[in-house]
């Protein structure tokens, strides 16, 4: 039997080697990237497009805070970015602005054939590669407040959010330092991948719990919560934990406690914008909400389970249930090469980020020796 101690800090070292499969690659990042500079030159190299007001795109979305998690089956990452247009929104049909946005990309023979119409957004859709959906939208208030007002279909009307805000909002509740971004005309670049040493617990957790919803719904992902306000959840109650296996524990119970405190469905609004109503998808549906009800009790009672296992078997099949079988599987063996390495050196330690790494790495804590990968050694 493994010591709890010892086989908390493998485990959570796994479920960092797992989010970490879920991340885009390299590849498709830098795919991503050349997608996302092109469109954005695209759109704002027309300085008649809207009469010579400045046009800032920007990034947004789970590639922006960097959760994003690889979609199961045949479906694809999503790239969201924001076409802010610096005028203001008064007295204006937002319908004209998806409108304009649309056309411009019409007028461009790579994209015109890739344009399709959605309620707040412009979708670009890249065959077998992935989706990116671009929201157009003015300030909400003059300069330096980033809020903005975006266009919505349904309502015909504009709608309040604030996508550069909550980033700033998202990486403060991380713990993690913010990076400048380096201006390139007017179109500012992705922010830099964060590799698995680095990851924030709560970032990580993120991941994981959008990885385990996207299971849990597969065969109804209609009904399954949006990543964004599973995310909020996980932010507005995180609290410095610093381990994944311990953040992912404390977000389910103090979501729980929120939704049985709640006489009716939860209300999530923007950190960095009370006026926009995350959760709003429930209204009308409250169908929806006691879904993502029973999703977080789900939850919560399976990674209860995974806390009392202690054979790496079982361990093993309870991660591949939550949040697949290959990419627990890709880091199960990655753990145990790394582990068989260690041994054959200076032996492991864990740092902060709950990853182990060999011992002589800088702010890393020894390990005791365990058998957990089945040898009975006085080292791992």
């Amino acid at each position: 039997m493994i010591k709890n101690f010892e086989k908390n800090i493998l485990v959570d070292d796994l479920l960092q080697r797992i989010g970490e499969k879920l991340q885009i690659s390299k590849t498709q990042r830098k795919l991503a990237e050349e997608r996302y500079e092109a469109v954005g030159t695209w759109l704002s190299k027309d300085g008649d497009l809207f009469d010579g007001s400045e046009i800032n795109i920007y990034p947004q979305g789970s590639l922006s805070i960097g959760t994003t998690v690889k979609p199961l089956s045949k479906q694809e990452y999503d790239l969201d970015l924001v076409c802010e247009v610096d005028e203001p929104h008064e007295g204006k049909d937002p319908i004209d602005l998806l409108n304009t946005i649309e056309q411009r990309l019409r007028d461009n023979e790579i994209y015109k054939d890739k344009v399709e119409r959605k309620n707040r957004c412009i979708r670009l859709n890249y065959a077998n590669e992935f989706h990116m959906d671009i929201l157009p939208a003015h300030p909400a208030n003059p300069r330096p407040d980033t809020c903005v007002k975006v266009p919505d279909r349904k309502a015909e009307d504009w709608k309040d959010s604030n996508p550069k805000g909550y980033t700033a909002w998202l990486n403060d509740r991380s713990i993690i330092v913010k990076q400048s971004f380096e201006v390139r005309a007017d179109i500012e670049p992705l922010p830099n991948d964060e590799t698995v040493e680095r990851k924030a617990p709560l970032k990580r957790a993120v991941q994981l719990i959008k990885r385990y919803r996207d299971i849990y719904f597969e065969k109804e992902s209609d009904s399954a919560p949006i990543s964004i306000v599973l995310t909020t959840l996980a932010g507005q109650v995180y609290e410095g934990q610093v381990s994944v296996n311990e953040t992912i524990t404390h977000v389910l119970n103090q979501i729980q406690v929120l939704v049985s405190k709640s006489d009716t469905r939860l209300v999530v609004l923007n950190p960095s914008n009370d006026k926009e109503d995350l959760s709003e998808r429930w209204d009308g549906k409250p169908e929806l909400y006691q879904k993502f009800v029973k999703f977080i009790r789900d939850f919560k009672e399976n990674w209860g389970e995974l806390e009392e296992l202690q054979g790496l078997s079982e361990i093993a099949e309870k991660l591949k249930q939550m949040f697949g079988e290959n990419v627990t599987n890709q880091a199960f063996k990655e753990q145990a090469a790394h582990i068989g390495k260690s041994r054959n050196n200076k032996g492991l330690a864990v740092i902060g980020s709950g990853l182990l790494v060999a011992a002589t790495t800088e702010k890393a804590v020894a390990m005791e020796r365990n058998t957990f990968y089945g040898e009975k050694k006085d080292s791992i």
